[in-house]
């Protein structure tokens, strides 16, 4: 979370935080590479002409994905002690103005960055977006309230900051003087977090090294098999070649005989020998801890709950539920944020609002294994 001292004036406070900001772009950006396939090993290289495997492996879409996936399993719902017409006006007028995306665009962000974002404007109607949180954030006061101070949004040639009452438009993060100043149409700052955690850590950023390794663990049995095909051919006994034999690798790639001059010669191949159980069961072992600390259960049947039993399914699914409930908090918390800024747009459509106080938004409780078939 980016936090800005309260005595600083509005353009310190904004230099101050375009530069945490940009301390924390390396992160954000590898997070975003590795979910989007990108991973460290690609930019492997090695010497000479010695194969060179570079095989990414999909945990960090997986894990995302799983998690934004159950956590949404069902769409929040919302109830509360206000007058049901301005409830049913509010779901209906929330569904119009956003995309049906929106919700699940936000929670797979909050998997992968550690936070989501979203922006409320007006055009000619209410729009409300995801926002990247590679070129957007939101600035914090220093008390304990933590009160939002603004947001900036970037942009290739703008970026826009929001406060309670304005959005001011700069031609880059770099310029220093204001192009444009206007109301954005609202009583509250229009941007709103969706924190995953009180850390605000990505569901896989913690397992990246693991992630690394098994990465560099198959990249590498892929590259020992092909020096395997280019293995060097020792020759015993044999003092030398004539210019006539000289081509004998050639020869051999041929005819796939070779004939050594007398009985105590001998041919054979230099290769590592690689004990294929021994990396089997190291791959197995690092793809169990990646799935065990990042609290997301290997969803094949077969490998995952084993016997397939109700007991067995409930125990695999048990921290995913728990690391759920955490994450639904700040969803939640985000939602709540959200709503202020859907009722105001819903009265100036002349249309009855409820009071947000009033509303409670929650997730239906799920049951253990619910919508997976158990053999």
């Amino acid at each position: 979370m980016i936090r800005a001292s309260k005595n600083l004036s509005f353009t310190s406070s904004l230099n101050e935080a375009l530069e945490k900001f940009r301390a924390e772009s390396k992160r954000l950006h590898r997070l975003g590479n590795y979910y989007e396939g990108r991973h460290d090993i690609l930019t492997r290289t090695r010497r000479g002409n010695l194969p060179n495997a570079r095989l990414p492996h999909g945990f960090p879409k997986y894990i995302a994905e799983v998690s934004a996936g159950f956590m949404l399993s069902e769409e929040p719902k919302y109830r509360g002690n206000c007058d049901k017409q301005a409830l049913k006006n509010l779901l209906e007028f929330q569904e119009k103005c956003s995309d049906p995306a929106l919700n699940m665009s936000l929670a797979v962000a909050q998997s992968v960055y550690g936070l989501g974002l979203s922006l409320c404007f007006y055009t000619d109607r209410l729009h409300t977006v995801p926002l990247d949180p590679r070129s957007a954030f939101m600035v914090f006061d220093d008390t304990a309230e933590q009160k939002p101070v603004f947001g900036v949004l970037l942009s290739k040639n703008k970026m826009r900051v929001y406060t309670d009452e304005h959005v001011y438009v700069f031609d880059g993060a770099d310029s220093k003087k204001i192009k444009a100043r206007k109301l954005h149409g609202f009583e509250n700052l229009p941007m709103v977090l969706y924190p995953n955690g009180t850390s605000m850590q990505g569901d896989f950023e913690h397992v990246l090294p693991l992630i690394d390794a098994y990465d560099l663990l198959a990249s590498d049995r892929i590259n020992d098999r092909a020096q395997f095909a280019d293995a060097m051919l020792v020759l015993t006994g044999i003092m030398g070649l004539s210019e006539e034999e000289g081509d004998i690798a050639g020869k051999l790639r041929q005819e796939r005989t070779l004939t050594l001059p007398d009985s105590d010669a001998k041919a054979e191949w230099l290769i590592k020998n690689a004990n294929e159980k021994d990396v089997e069961v190291l791959r197995k072992s690092i793809a169990d801890d990646i799935h065990k600390f990042s609290m997301t259960p290997e969803m094949e049947i077969t490998n995952a709950f084993g016997s397939s039993s109700g007991v067995a399914l409930q125990h695999k699914l048990f921290c995913l539920r728990r690391r759920t409930a955490i994450k639904e908090r700040f969803f939640i918390k985000g939602l709540k944020e959200r709503l202020p800024l859907l009722c105001e747009a819903l009265k100036k459509e002349g249309k009855v609002a409820p009071n947000p106080e009033d509303i409670e938004i929650y997730f239906p409780e799920r049951r253990m294994g619910e919508g997976l078939k158990i053999n």
